[in-house]
Parts: structure tokens; C-alpha cells; sequence
């Protein structure tokens, strides 16, 4: 039972950030880097906090914007410039920044990605992080928050941790961003 949700949580991962794979150039694309004062995702990861956490120089590969409903969402990733020797990983870090019409909305919104993840191991509630946040690592490839302040939520998952990664840095620039929401 616990390998079915977790492939459901992988699954819905690779859904929720499948949008960021840049594949043209076209303006319609939904991952192209917008220059757009409201493709803010990269102002709170920013180019250094990405690079603090991969421990190396990274492009950012996407940053845009869209309105679902009556709910904004933002998106970046940065993809680190080189593979690593040793993991022979290339680093990646996705961060969606979402900004509800109510803290109710996004209160909801949390607790049903929590309540579905909240068995599987790795999993641990982070107190003093906004309003809500759990911290999710399987240990060896991949990094995870999902944090609540008010009507605001933001994701970020280093998805191909490497050796040169750095969980503290990933947790230090989360708190970072809480600060700045």
C-alpha cells in the first residue's frame, strides 16, 4: 500500500512540474522564461539561493506565470550546468510559488497534498515555518517542502540531488523565501 501512494506522490510530482521542460521557444509556450515583472517564482529562488543548494552554477531553465481559477501560479527550475562526477546527476531544483484568493483556499489546498503524503516515509512537519510546512527527503535523491504562510504556498524540490547538494542550504534558503512571502 505504502509503494501505491508513493508512486501516486512521484506521479503527481512529475505532473505538477512536467510544464517546466522547456521544449521551443514560442511565446505561447508554457515554459519559457518570461521577462514579465509577474514571473516572480525566481525572484524568491533566486539564482545564488539555487546555486547555494546545488552546490554549483546553475541556468535558470524556466520561470513563468499563469492564473488557474482564482488561484496564481509561478514556476522556475534551475539546472545546474554540469553533471556531477560523482552521482553522475545532472542537478535540477523545481519551485512552484502559488498565491490563493484566501488563506482558507490555500490552508485546503495544503492539506490535501499533506494528508496524501503524510505516511510515506521521510516525511517530518516543520514547526515555525510559516504558517504550515512539511519537509519530505527520501535521503539519498531528492529534497522536498511544501510551505503555507497565509493565502501564499510555495513547493520546492531538488529533484537529482548530487554531491556537491546541500540539504542545510536547502532548508536555510526555504526560510529565506518564508522571510520574503
Amino acid at each position: 500500500m505504502k509503494l501505491f501512494f508513493l508512486n501516486c506522490y512521484f506521479f503527481a510530482i512529475l505532473i505538477l512540474f512536467s510544464a517546466c521542460s522547456k521544449t521551443s521557444n514560442d511565446a505561447g509556450d508554457p515554459c519559457s522564461i518570461s521577462s514579465d515583472s509577474l514571473a516572480i517564482a525566481n525572484k524568491l529562488l533566486t539564482p545564488s539561493g539555487a546555486e547555494r543548494i546545488m552546490g554549483e552554477q546553475a541556468n535558470l531553465t524556466c520561470n513563468t506565470y499563469f492564473k488557474k481559477s482564482d488561484t496564481l501560479e509561478y514556476k522556475c527550475d534551475y539546472t545546474a550546468l554540469l553533471k556531477d562526477e560523482t552521482s553522475g546527476k545532472i542537478g535540477k531544483i523545481y519551485f512552484m510559488y502559488e498565491v490563493y484568493s484566501s488563506s482558507v483556499k490555500a490552508k485546503h489546498a495544503y492539506n490535501a497534498i499533506y494528508q496524501a503524503n503524510k505516511m510515506h516515509d521521510g516525511v517530518k512537519l516543520e514547526v515555525g515555518l510559516g504558517d504550515e510546512a512539511y519537509y519530505h527527503t527520501d535521503g539519498t535523491n531528492f529534497y522536498f517542502y511544501l510551505v503555507r504562510k497565509n493565502q501564499k504556498m510555495f513547493r520546492m524540490k531538488v529533484n537529482k540531488v548530487t554531491s556537491h547538494s546541500s540539504e542545510s542550504q536547502f532548508k536555510e534558503v526555504a526560510k529565506l523565501i518564508v522571510d520574503m512571502i
